[in-house]
């Protein structure tokens, strides 16, 4: 089928739904929903171009805001089969069963019999379903990923409880699963930070999980498809020697203190340097003169410009003249302490922004603490201890 009503299809005749997942270079239209589904099959090719023998298995429940997203994967395991690379999708019959399979996906390298060198393992499903699923996953993501496989949750988000029956927040039960966590703005970085999410796995062991809002899971846009994001990863020594992981189904004691004592000493550290070597948090905006800084992530930093708009500051200009400096991140968890102090380096006040809970804030609060100069932090609160941004909604 032609269509000739997308951006993309202006710029270049003869443009195909299939495009979407199928094109490699230029620009294609994408929901956040659906550059997320290409991910896996993107991700083959580029492991079929490196040299690599891998496959890809998705599997998950739905709910919104990746109501579809089953919809989506299926298009595209059926796309990717016929360029002949191995990409299943297995619709789950719940969220805990679904991880399971997913966790089998990395053990899969371990067995004598296994025909590929890694496997790219997706999990999708809402807030309220990793909640359900969560021993199920902190099995998993004990039992680690594969150097040339990696694990990923989609995890979909919904903050005011549009479809679900409470509001809620995963980003609190990633940290505890010691997940750590991407949170895409738009349907760029959902493709984006998606790659960044697979090789992030690879590098530490561990599960990423990839936070999508509705406004990203069901926006579109014409997507850039960058063939220059090369990942770059990080060198971990243990023992003189790079670390790199290694899958296991021990999980018993004393197997696992010892997974235990790996993640706060190797697995958590590599996945923090690799956010600090790709650049994932940056300081977009700053000045001679800044006073103040605003910290947030994912979609609420776009939030977060749209409002300053509103106050009249639109452009980085008018934010530096204003004394106003900003922190996006990407990876709020392992949160950079480094770029979280060079951020508030000079500032009077950091007023973060987030939903729900204030689990950046904390953070913020722990990474500045031990400095002998540090500035305000607000957020939940004000510095007089009353109510600034709620808790709820």
């Amino acid at each position: 089928m032609v269509l000739h009503d997308e951006p993309a299809a202006r710029e270049r005749p003869g443009y195909e739904l299939s495009d979407r997942y199928r094109l490699d270079h230029g620009t294609v239209f994408l929901s956040g929903a659906q550059a997320l589904a290409r991910l896996p099959y993107e991700q083959l090719r580029t492991d079929r171009a490196a040299g690599l023998h891998t496959a890809a298995y998705v599997t998950g429940y739905p709910g919104s805001p990746l109501a579809g997203y089953d919809g989506d994967i299926a298009e595209a395991a059926v796309l990717a089969r016929a360029d002949g690379l191995d990409l299943v999708f297995q619709p789950g019959m719940n969220e805990e069963l679904a991880a399971t399979a997913v966790m089998g996906s990395q053990l899969s390298v371990t067995l004598d019999s296994c025909r590929y060198d890694g496997v790219v393992g997706v999990w999708y499903g809402k807030t309220p379903g990793i909640d359900r699923a969560s021993d199920a996953l902190r099995h998993a993501v004990f039992a680690g990923t594969s150097p040339h496989g990696g694990a990923v949750a989609l995890i979909g988000e919904d903050p005011s409880a549009k479809s679900s029956t409470l509001p809620s927040s995963c980003d609190a039960t990633a940290i505890g699963l010691h997940m750590p966590l991407l949170f895409p703005g738009d349907v760029q970085d959902a493709l984006d930070l998606g790659r960044h999410a697979i090789a992030m796995s690879r590098a530490s062991g561990l599960w990423t999980a990839v936070k999508v809002v509705e406004a990203v899971a069901d926006g579109t846009g014409t997507v850039e498809l960058r063939t220059d994001l090369v990942p770059q990863m990080p060198v971990f020594e243990v023992d003189g020697r790079p670390y790199v992981p290694r899958p296991s189904g021990r999980l018993l004691t004393p197997f696992t203190l010892d997974i235990e004592r790996e993640f706060h000493d190797v697995r958590l550290e590599v996945a923090r340097r690799y956010g600090a070597l790709n650049r994932l948090n940056t300081v977009p905006v700053r000045g001679a003169d800044d006073w103040i800084g605003i910290a947030a992530s994912g979609s609420t930093f776009r939030e977060v410009r749209e409002a300053l708009a509103v106050l009249g500051l639109r452009t980085d200009d008018e934010l530096r003249a204003a004394g106003v400096r900003l922190l996006s991140l990407a990876m709020p968890y392992p949160l950079d302490r480094d770029v979280v102090r060079e951020f508030a380096s000079g500032l009077g006040e950091v007023v973060v922004v987030e939903d729900k809970d204030p689990t950046l804030e904390s953070a913020v609060i722990e990474a500045l603490y031990p400095m002998a100069e540090r500035p305000i932090v607000s957020g939940k609160r004000g510095p007089d201890g009353s109510a600034l941004l709620p808790f709820h909604g």
